[in-house]
């Protein structure tokens, strides 16, 4: 769910008030991207994403989200947008801590695999460059047979 689709702007409101709500939906989408950017895994917070962390994010005070002004519209929208947000996350450290060691696991095994195409790959360019140089002895056997040396041309009549 996108931060798009709440906290609406309206012709008349207060710039200050503009302005709270442009870093709100900032920080709504640069919190959704870092849990997409993470395996679905949010890295702040011990992976906790709350109305606090939302605010902290957005540089808004938490109390203005309890002002009159926002109390009924605001906030609320943020609360529904952080239950679509947390569905996905694990709700606890160790939930957090499981899924991330799990990610960490299989990037590991995934650098071993990685380590050992690139043993092959270099085992295999080793026996190439051999090759070569034996080739290149061969071509240059093949050349000296082929063309007489200047030691072994005739002398000329003149």
């Amino acid at each position: 769910m996108t931060s798009s689709t709440f906290l609406p702007s309206t012709d008349k409101a207060n710039p200050r008030t503009e302005a709270a709500l442009a870093r709100l939906r900032k920080a709504m989408a640069e919190i959704e991207a870092d849990i997409a950017n993470h395996q679905g895994v949010y890295p702040f917070n011990h992976g906790r994403v709350t109305q606090s962390e939302l605010c902290r994010r957005a540089d808004v005070k938490k109390a203005t989200l309890q002002t009159p002004l926002h109390k009924d519209t605001t906030r609320v929208q943020i609360l529904a947008w952080l239950d679509s947000v947390t569905a996905g996350l694990s709700v606890t450290r160790d939930a957090t801590r499981e899924k991330v060691t799990a990610a960490a696991d299989t990037l590991a095994a995934e650098v071993h695999r990685l380590e050992a195409e690139l043993q092959a790959a270099l085992l295999q360019l080793g026996l190439a460059e051999q090759r070569m140089e034996v080739l290149e002895m061969e071509r240059a056997e093949l050349l000296a047979r082929l063309l007489p040396t200047s030691a072994e041309a005739p002398p000329s009549s003149h």
